[in-house]
């Protein structure tokens, strides 16, 4: 056996592991490639089932939200009516009562004056002893009271 020989028996067992360790590569490459598309296709599900449930979450949210919108909406009107309310009460009262308290004072006033110059009337028909100046006038005590009074 020549070494020529030796050379082609070694370059063949070497031609031999190499397409053993190729193959077998291959096949692990296949392995992996299988499980990577079955990760894939539970992702792809899950993704599907996620993205289904999430429709479902913002056609909720959405129909929440319409029902906000609504009470929004009522309360809005809400307090537009009893803004327009207030404003036509306030108009509505202002004036009557700014006249009644006018009123109310002019005749305190008035009433003021009343008793006071009924009050100097009485008291210039009394002198200084307690007796009346004419002689229609007189000073007739309450029992009990305490009080004089000009009849």
């Amino acid at each position: 056996m020549a070494i020529t020989e030796f050379a082609a028996i070694i370059v063949a067992i070497a031609a031999v592991v190499a397409a053993v360790f190729l193959v077998t590569a291959v096949n692990n490459l296949n392995n992996t490639l299988a499980k990577l598309e079955d990760t894939a296709h539970q992702l792809r599900d899950e993704g599907i089932s996620a993205f289904r449930e999430l429709r479902q979450l913002v056609a909720d949210a959405d129909a929440e939200l319409d029902k906000v919108d609504v009470v929004l909406d009522r309360a809005d009107q809400a307090t537009t009516a009893i803004s327009e309310t207030t404003r036509r009460t306030h108009e509505a009262v202002q004036d009557p009562m700014i006249r009644t308290l006018a009123v109310a004072s002019g005749t305190g006033k008035v009433a003021r004056l009343w008793l006071s110059n009924r009050f100097r009337k009485n008291r210039s028909e009394i002198d200084l002893r307690g007796e009346p100046l004419n002689g229609n006038s007189q000073l007739v005590e309450q029992p009990g009271s305490g009080r004089t009074i000009v009849n």
